[in-house]
């Protein structure tokens, strides 16, 4: 789906003529819904966890404490392998540092959950979003309930139909994200880890 598309399925939803001149709320709405549609993809790609990296992380003392710098889009921590894998428990995670807590680990490879591209005003329309179609489908409907209290304020109804179709869709998300494998060993001390 690109972001022409997007934006399209949005107007759709909100029953928005695209073919309507200046001043209208086509215009109006045009003017700021790249910046809802990328509030939205980000946090629905970080509940959907649909972007998973890894990273080569090299820890070096800081202040007393062995840390590395995180990647620029690190949205949320799945688990460390150092010969073992470790868990959130045995981490810190301070604006975009990570401290271990366990002696001995100099390098590791992180896996994270990452946001998606940034989209902006300069972002290619006809450009493919390689996000999961479900995951844009929901940040639709996200994106839409937040523009329908803009432009229909006293039309309860409508928002309420809307933010039905998100809640239906963001469920099926959430669901679909909780079996992912995040791996936790809080059963363990710090410094154990899991075997894999």
């Amino acid at each position: 789906m690109t972001l022409k598309e997007i934006k399209n399925k949005i107007y759709a939803i909100l029953d928005i003529d695209t073919s309507a001149g200046e001043g209208s709320v086509y215009s109006k709405v045009e003017g700021y819904i790249t910046y809802i549609i990328d509030g939205a993809l980000k946090k629905t790609a970080l509940y959907a966890k649909c972007i998973k990296k890894s990273v080569q992380l090299y820890f070096s003392a800081e202040n007393g404490k062995m840390s590395a710098t995180l990647p620029e889009d690190f949205a949320s921590f799945c688990y460390v392998r150092a010969g073992r894998v470790y868990g959130r428990e045995c981490f810190e995670i301070l604006s975009q540092k990570i401290r271990t807590r366990c002696a001995g680990i100099f390098a590791a490879e992180l896996v994270y959950v990452a946001f998606p591209e940034t989209i902006t005003a300069d972002t290619d329309e006809n450009a493919e979003i390689p996000l999961p179609e479900n995951v844009m489908d929901t940040a639709c409907y996200a994106c839409a309930m937040e523009i329908c209290t803009n432009i229909y304020p006293a039309d309860v109804q409508r928002y309420m139909r809307i933010a039905t179709e998100y809640d239906e869709r963001n469920a099926l998300l959430l669901s679909a994200a909780a079996e992912a494998n995040n791996i936790a060993n809080g059963f363990f001390s710090h410094a154990r880890g899991v075997f894999v």
